[in-house]
């Protein structure tokens, strides 16, 4: 199956062995338990979502499906990944909260069967566009009001999460932050659908091992800018729990959050905590309010001491304290605590400088977005505010 040339999409063709073991049988018109597929909306290295219809629904009602490979539901079987504890405990921790509505909740969870072995299937609400793409390239950078906004629903998630939820998240990012669709969502859709029908790659593959023909299905999410109406009132939801680690015990043997926004103490090995999404909800506020990372670099040839450099150059120093505690210190520091490894073009330049360089905000904003930037990416983990403290700061009010 191997030698067979697949579109760019998720490898349907690699095997449980191979590390993936996608559901090869989902395919618009086709259906799974009560479901039937409308349309595939996206897929990632552990999952493909699809859009589909609630047949045992009273009213028409579409649902997102997240379909788990079959290496990612072993792992999940062997205690690997809380994804599916995570979203039983959101579901039951405290539903009055605020931060539960900015939380992706579960409708609906089963296991279906493939070639592959077995699938676990998340059903949700369906979401529109997430943050990465909410935008035209180049036409992606958020006013303040709104920027604002989306941080505090931001906010409010992790402080649901950590707190009362007891988990760190520890994959935030763009990608998994998404827009609500507000009502009526079912009608909206199916204007949109209609409108833009779903598509898929040449014609269906015959293949013994299967026992329906393989569709290459085109990934097209829902935009947020047909369905949901004005960014300026925007409601965001965190999605993908898949990496989370229970807050009293993380899984600390692995480096965890994507790399270019990964907080200093997880590569530097020290003890972390729920602090480190803290540290990524100001990486991406820089995103919204810059449309540009603000540690950049090519993440093929991704290079820790690179990371920590433009750490420095933007925050300063590491406190001493702090890197006594950390294990990996001696690759990177030496013994004054300065960095063993810097290239030529190393220079300090402040928050306030590179805002005011990118014209990311109003000259007469940049002192409080730096601040709350600056609480946001505490280089002591312990000195960092809880999302619960942030929540509480005057500039997001």
């Amino acid at each position: 199956m191997g030698g067979i040339d697949e579109p760019p999409e998720e490898p349907l063709l690699s095997t449980f062995e191979e590390g993936y073991g996608y559901f090869t049988a989902a395919a618009v018109g086709r259906s799974l338990h009560q479901y039937v597929f409308v349309r595939k909306l996206g897929w990632a290295a552990s999952s493909s979502v699809w859009l589909a219809l609630d047949k045992a629904a009273e009213t028409r009602t579409f649902v997102a499906m997240k379909i788990l490979t079959s290496q990612a539901t072993a792992h999940i079987v062997a205690g690997y990944s809380p994804e599916y504890n995570v979203f039983r405990k959101i579901e039951s921790a405290n539903p009055n909260s605020p931060g539960f509505n900015h939380c992706l909740t579960l409708r609906h969870c089963f296991t279906a069967k493939s070639a592959a072995g077995g699938h676990i299937c998340f059903v949700t609400d369906v979401l529109s566009s997430s943050l990465a793409n909410l935008r035209p390239p180049g036409q992606n950078r958020f006013t303040l009001p709104v920027a604002k906004r989306i941080t505090k629903e931001i906010l409010l998630a992790l402080d649901y999460l950590h707190r009362e939820c007891g988990y760190i998240h520890t994959d935030l990012k763009s990608e998994n932050i998404l827009v609500s669709i507000p009502e009526p969502a079912t009608s909206q859709i199916d204007e949109y659908i209609k409108a833009n029908p779903p598509s898929i790659y040449g014609l269906p593959l015959n293949l013994k091992l299967l026992p329906l023909p393989l569709v290459f299905s085109r990934s097209q999410p829902l935009p947020h800018v047909s369905l949901c109406g004005s960014i300026e009132d925007i409601s965001v939801r965190l999605t993908d729990y898949s990496e989370a680690t229970p807050a009293d015990k993380p899984m600390r043997e692995h480096l965890r959050q994507p790399s270019i926004i990964r907080a200093p103490e997880v590569t530097l090995r020290y003890p972390w905590t729920s602090a480190i999404d803290i540290w990524t909800v100001g990486c991406l506020l820089f995103e919204l309010l810059a449309e540009r990372q603000l540690l950049d670099q090519d993440t093929d040839n991704y290079s820790h001491e690179l990371h920590l450099q433009y750490i420095v150059e933007c925050l300063g120093p590491f406190p001493p304290e702090f890197l006594k505690d950390c294990e990996d210190r001696g690759k990177y520091f030496d013994e004054k605590g300065t960095l063993l490894h810097t290239n030529s073009d190393f220079a300090p330049t402040t928050l306030e400088d590179i805002l005011q360089g990118l014209e990311a905000v109003d000259e007469t904003e940049i002192p409080g977005a730096a601040a709350f930037l600056r609480r946001c990416l505490m280089l002591d983990p312990k000195l960092r505010p809880s999302a619960q403290d942030l929540l509480k700061d005057s500039w997001l009010l």
